[in-house]
Parts: C-alpha cells; sequence; structure tokens
C-alpha cells in the first residue's frame, strides 16, 4: 500500500529517539548530531525538536551495555529523509539503537522552525556502566567444573552432619545434667524422709521403755504392799 501523497508545501511529522553508548566524549555525540542535521537539511526536512535525555538504564543489556545515552529529535519530512537519517545512524558504532515513528502526515512547513533555530545541545555527565557482563558468564561457563560441585556439596552436607552431631551432643549434655539434678533432689528427699522415720521410730523406742519403767514401778509397790508388816 502506497503512501499517500503529499500537499505542495507540506511534509509528514517524526520523531527518532537513538541510544548512544554509555562512555562516548561530547565530540563522538557531536559527529552524531551533525551527521543528523545534514541528513535532515539534506533531503529538505526540518529539524523542528531536540532534547537530550542523558543517561539512563536500558530495559535489558545492548552490546554488554547496561546503560546508554538517550537523544530525542523530532522532524518535518519525506520517506527518503528518514532513510538518510537512519542510515546515518547505521554507519556509526557509538550508536547502539535508534527507533523512528510517523506522528502526523501533510504538516504545512510555513511557520515552523527552521534548522538554524534547533540544535542537539550535549551536556555529558560521565557515569560509569555497570561491570561488563562476559560471554562466559551469559553462558554460564565460568561455573566451577562438576567434580568441584560434587565435591562443595560433599564438603556441605559433611558440616552440616558435623553441625547436627554437634546440636546433639549438646542437648544430650544438658539432659544428664538435669538427669542429675532430678537424682540429687531425689536423694536429697529420700534421706529426710529416712531422718523422718528414724525420729519417729526413737520416740516409739522412748515411750516404750516410760511404760515398761511404770510397770516395773507398779509391780514394786503392789509386792511391798503384800509384805506382813514388821510389828513389835
Amino acid at each position: 500500500m502506497s503512501r499517500a501523497q503529499l500537499a505542495p508545501g507540506h511534509a509528514r511529522e517524526y520523531e527518532t529517539i537513538y541510544i548512544l553508548r554509555p562512555n562516548l566524549d561530547k565530540d563522538q555525540a557531536n559527529d552524531v548530531a551533525t551527521r543528523i542535521a545534514d541528513a535532515i537539511k539534506g533531503t529538505e526536512g526540518m529539524l523542528t525538536e531536540a532534547e537530550f535525555w542523558g543517561q539512563r538504564r536500558l530495559a535489558y543489556p545492548i552490546d554488554r551495555h547496561h546503560r546508554g545515552t538517550y537523544v530525542y529529535i523530532k522532524y518535518l519530512g519525506r520517506g527518503e529523509t528518514v532513510s538518510e537519517i537512519e542510515r546515518q545512524l547505521r554507519l556509526v558504532d557509538t550508536v547502539i539503537r535508534y527507533q523512528t515513528v510517523q506522528l502526523a502526515a501533510n504538516v504545512p512547513l510555513e511557520g515552523r522552525a527552521t534548522a538554524e533555530d534547533v540544535s542537539i545541545d550535549y551536556e555529558l555527565d560521565f557515569q560509569p556502566d555497570e561491570p561488563e557482563q562476559t560471554y562466559e558468564r551469559e553462558l554460564g561457563l565460568d561455573a566451577p567444573p562438576p567434580e568441584r560441585r560434587r565435591r562443595d556439596d560433599r564438603d556441605r552436607d559433611r558440616n552440616k552432619g558435623d553441625a547436627a552431631k554437634s546440636d546433639g551432643a549438646k542437648g544430650d549434655a544438658a539432659k544428664g545434667g538435669d538427669d542429675a539434678k532430678a537424682e540429687a533432689a531425689k536423694g536429697g528427699d529420700d534421706a529426710k524422709a529416712e531422718a523422718a522415720e528414724g525420729e519417729k521410730k526413737a520416740d516409739k523406742a522412748d515411750e516404750a521403755k516410760a511404760d515398761e519403767a511404770k510397770a516395773d514401778e507398779a509391780k514394786a509397790d503392789e509386792a511391798k504392799s503384800e509384805k506382813p508388816g514388821g510389828e513389835s
């Protein structure tokens, strides 16, 4: 399906966002901006808006970069304008991604800002990129070999077993101490009970001796009363 024909003095409106490598300098960024401005001017387009968004975190790593420098431009032109801009973006290795979207068609060119009135101003605030994600790490090749993993697993299991034995020994020692305390307490109670029983037996023996003494005294009195009295 062909595009709709443009009216005289009209153009389509586009926006393009491109992402630069996070570690580039200002001269490299300005080179890309100059290429874009020349592409728009060379195809009779018009740059109407440009914004420097700065560094942002990428949704996913691109060329092993986790951050990128974002630039937004809006312009008027035709299909060849977009083709030339994207061709220039593909030629420089400082651009890692770009995307173009058509916003409107048949936009009048009269009264719009000229390319000289709008420029892309770079105020680069350098921020170090995140550590490089190597291919070995992405593929999991930096993991330890199987034999080392098995040895590590054995050591980990052995450490867990030693820890369990140590906890068991501590539990047995604590239980033994409690048993010893219980035995000591029981022995003390038994000794107290035996002492009390001994006191009871001693009291009974004393009572028996007292009763026996009273009985002997009574017998003696009775014997005296039965003897004839000594008359003169």
